[in-house]
């Protein structure tokens, strides 16, 4: 699987790797959680509150959307009870896609 980065970068991306990282991001509510966190950072209780996404899932997408260079840390502060928190920023801004019969292309910005 190409990274985000890799597929900005490159204009000979394979069709099905093209596919593979669409359908991680549009796979159950993942889309959700990076809608939620493309204009403004948020906490994944920020996250949660505003998607109703389990917690659970939305630890396990986001580590998912890290990996391939989608979602990154945007700051870590400490709360007044001690807790760290962990912000997290869309690295996508615009992403447009074209499907049609002989080829699929994916425009990221």
């Amino acid at each position: 699987m190409y990274s985000l980065t890799e597929i900005k970068n490159s204009w000979n991306i394979d069709k099905n790797e093209t596919i593979s990282f669409l359908s991680n991001i549009i796979e159950n509510d993942t889309y959700k959680i990076i809608l939620s966190v493309m204009e403004s950072s948020k906490t994944v209780y920020q996250i949660h509150e505003e998607t109703s996404l389990p917690l659970s899932s939305i630890y396990k997408r986001i580590k998912k959307l890290e990996d391939i260079g989608i979602i990154s840390i945007e700051k870590i502060t400490i709360n007044n009870k001690g807790r760290k928190l962990i912000f997290y920023k869309s690295k996508i801004k615009n992403l447009t896609f074209k499907l049609n019969e002989k080829d699929v292309s994916l425009l990221i910005t």
